[in-house]
């Protein structure tokens, strides 16, 4: 019979040959801590003893037996972990993965806005050259002076780039060669003023044509800024073979035939002029500019009806046209 101490759970087997009362408890003492508790032995499957047989009185003798040894517990594992830290442990993880395609969509976020931004710079910069280039057509006072701070503005917005920049030399020098023309037909007393708008107005155009031509050679707009700046100042076979360059890359732009034709008139070609400035408003008829330079050509060649014709064309098209206003009161009747 195996008993199991009620204490330390250690078991024991009692011999063979104890026999006791079927069912009656009795008294049992462990061998390994001492502890005293009582066994009921199971029914016994004999027939029960004769009533006159002799009562044995039971002697248990109690060998411990060892209980199994569990497995040794391998060092380093870790014990199980509760619920709520494998809950834990698992969102951890969830917000870590997440961070790189957070980071990601963050990125492609960014550059998109980068993008996005830069799409929106170029195409105001366009508009803004658009716009300035709308007002040089009307070429009086007040309409280059807006056309110069889209110009600037444009200019600003995209440094090193030489369209912007170009076009506002160009709108300077339409400006600073208006006053120069001025000065040598005005009388005496308006020459002053006159000679002063064109230098100063020079100066600037020049200096912003060749920082034009500085950040692009081959740009068109740059290579006709330069051919008006050196016309206007004299410079006149530079102004030509620059003017011829622009002409090659860009044949039918009403402005580059404009430059083309100042450049042949500071080079005293003025046939050549003639014939530039007409082909520049037959593809561009907006082109005020062209018909007061001619008005001009006609003076200095005694033909004060055409001029006055052109002068009056202009008037009838931009009455703010101050120039051709002014030149046309010189003109004899």
């Amino acid at each position: 019979m195996v008993i199991e101490c009620s204490r330390c759970h250690a078991f024991f087997s009692l011999q063979e040959g104890v026999v006791a009362a079927a069912g009656a408890p009795f008294s049992v003492e462990c061998g390994r801590c001492h502890a005293v508790f009582e066994v009921v032995p199971p029914q016994a499957a004999a027939a029960s003893p004769a009533p006159d047989a002799p009562v044995v009185p039971v002697v248990p003798v109690v060998v411990a037996v060892e209980p199994p040894e569990l497995p040794l517990v391998q060092t380093g594992v870790a014990e199980p972990e509760a619920p709520g830290q494998i809950t834990s442990v698992a969102a951890d993880r969830a917000s870590r993965a997440r961070w790189p395609v957070l980071l990601g969509i963050l990125a492609l976020a960014s550059v998109a806005g980068i993008a996005l931004h830069r799409r929106e710079r170029v195409r105001e910069l366009d508009e803004k050259v658009r716009q300035g280039r709308e007002k040089m057509f009307l070429d009086d006072t007040r309409s280059l002076e807006d056309a110069t701070r889209l110009f600037t503005e444009a200019a600003r917005s995209a440094p090193g780039r030489a369209l912007p920049e170009a076009e506002r030399a160009f709108s300077l020098l339409l400006r600073a060669a208006a006053h120069k023309d001025l000065y040598e037909r005005v009388p005496a007393p308006e020459r002053d003023e006159e000679g002063r708008s064109a230098a100063r107005l020079l100066q600037q155009g020049a200096a912003a044509a060749r920082q034009a031509f500085a950040d692009d050679k081959d740009d068109v707009a740059a290579l006709r800024a330069m051919a008006f700046a050196e016309a206007v100042t004299g410079t006149a076979e530079r102004a030509v073979a620059h003017a011829d360059q622009a002409e090659r890359a860009a044949p039918r732009d009403a402005w580059v035939l404009y430059a083309k034709a100042a450049a042949a008139k500071a080079n005293r070609a003025h046939e050549k002029a003639v014939q530039a400035l007409s082909e520049a408003r037959q593809i561009e008829p907006r082109l005020l500019r062209a018909d007061v330079d001619l008005a001009d050509i006609s003076l200095d060649r005694g033909d004060p009806a055409g001029a006055r014709e052109l002068l009056e064309r202009v008037l009838r098209r931009n009455p703010q046209h101050e120039r051709a206003r002014r030149i046309l009161s010189l003109v004899p009747p």
